[in-house]
């Protein structure tokens, strides 16, 4: 079975944001062109395996089946929509963010 991919605009702005700074502030755009490519092979591979990724170890979280993919030093969240074969990436955020904090206090785009 195949899935699509969406990303809420919030993720498609973390990722950006990634990006750049890696780009503009530490002046590597190779390194930021790598993450890129890496953010962009493992979200496509959930349009096979949209459970490959284990649920957030979180009670909140799991209630709401988030899912999390670790790329370099980022965090992918994203929830997998049955009924529609969808996966939608919700956040993109670096793993020392309080990332937990940001989830739990933000609404969950509806299927």
């Amino acid at each position: 079975m195949s899935y699509t991919v969406r990303m809420t605009a919030k993720a498609e702005q973390d990722l950006i944001e990634a990006v750049d700074y890696i780009a503009l502030t530490f002046f590597n755009p190779q390194a930021a062109d790598e993450l890129l490519h890496r953010v962009e092979d493992a979200v496509g591979k959930l349009t096979f395996i949209s459970k490959k990724y284990k649920i957030v170890d979180d009670p909140i979280l799991a209630a709401w089946e988030i899912r999390l993919i670790v790329v370099q030093r980022y965090l992918v969240f994203y929830r997998v929509d049955e009924e529609a074969n969808t996966v939608i990436i919700l956040r993109f955020l670096y793993v020392k963010r309080n990332w937990m904090s940001i989830l739990q206090n933000e609404p969950m785009p509806a299927f």
